[in-house]
């Protein structure tokens, strides 16, 4: 799913405003009018925001049972200045809380590696943020980058759920290891479908 970008569109009319409100005297009635529209486009940009989060996080939570995610450190993801504004600008944190409470079970992974791991053989592929593609030179697998990265999200989710399983006296398990991994095979099933059609 793509990142709507709803800040980076609003770019323009925002840097008016900001504008627009700065050469305006202080105190005056054009300066507070100002300000209102600014205030508004801000309001637009959130309101838009959530209503999409909103509309994703039902889509996802009424489909699937069991959905993982990458345990991501927001903060340090944004000490790149030039991605900075498009990760905060995808509220990621808001769209995992709101899975949180919509969903059956929501289970975080850990993510490094994830990108660079190929998914069917588990060979290390190195590449830069531009490279899009994963092209194993071990198994010779050529698969979407990030596609490659929701398979390992999706391995190491079902790992950490079978041994959390096995921990657990056999009458306290909901579900055994073999169900959780049919249920999985089945999602990624439909999830390559859909990427498909």
């Amino acid at each position: 799913m793509e990142n709507p970008q709803f800040l980076t569109k609003m770019l323009k009319p925002l840097k008016r405003a900001h504008r627009r409100l700065s050469r305006r005297q202080i105190g005056s009635s054009n300066r507070e009018k100002a300000k209102r529209m600014l205030v508004r486009l801000y309001e637009r940009i959130h309101n838009k925001r959530k209503d999409f989060l909103h509309k994703l996080s039902t889509y996802y939570s009424s489909r699937y049972d069991l959905i993982f995610l990458e345990r991501l450190k927001v903060a340090n993801l944004t000490r790149n200045h030039r991605l900075a504004r498009r990760i905060l600008d995808a509220s990621w944190s808001t769209f995992k809380n709101m899975l949180q409470y919509k969903a059956n079970r929501v289970v975080e992974v850990e993510p490094a590696y994830t990108s660079v791991d190929c998914s069917r053989c588990g060979h290390p592929v190195p590449k830069s943020l531009a490279v899009r593609t994963h092209v194993c030179t071990e198994c010779g697998a050529v698969l979407d980058r990030d596609y490659n990265a929701s398979l390992n999200i999706l391995k190491r989710g079902l790992e950490s759920l079978m041994m959390t399983m096995l921990l657990l006296p056999v009458e306290r398990r909901e579900v055994t290891p073999v169900e959780i991994a049919m249920q999985s095979r089945k999602q990624e099933e439909e999830a390559h479908v859909l990427r498909r059609g």
